[in-house]
């Protein structure tokens, strides 16, 4: 008994260590989440231009944003959660904000409009 539940905890500890939130894979713009970064990765097939990421929490009350610019075909993007921030300045916190989802918004460079929104988890 003093095993399996020593294995129990020892699953649970893992599998909460590496928190990510994933889309389909065939999503031409994905975002991941983790404890420290939002990952974007861009494979839509071209270049993204004018590329904003923000987190968004729960109740809506201060959005926090980043705005990467361009993001090159098949670029991935590690941006930290302390990159972000909110109208008025203020830096974004896990211990503070319990984030909601995380949206991505860019043009192609033919104009094309993408924006994408992915739980937090």
């Amino acid at each position: 008994m003093r095993f399996s539940l020593l294995a129990a905890l020892a699953l649970l500890t893992v599998g909460c260590s590496e928190q990510t939130a994933a889309q389909d894979e065939n999503a031409p713009v994905k975002i991941l989440t983790s404890q420290m970064y939002v990952t974007v990765r861009n494979d839509s097939g071209a270049p993204l231009n004018e590329v904003s990421v923000a987190i968004v929490p729960v109740g809506r009350q201060t959005v926090y944003n980043k705005f990467i610019g361009r993001l090159e075909n098949s670029e991935a993007r590690n941006v930290m959660l302390g990159e972000f921030y909110g109208r008025d300045g203020t830096p974004f916190s896990l211990r503070v904000v319990k984030p909601r989802s995380v949206e991505l918004k860019g043009k192609d460079v033919k104009g094309q409009a993408y924006a994408t929104e992915v739980a937090w988890r």
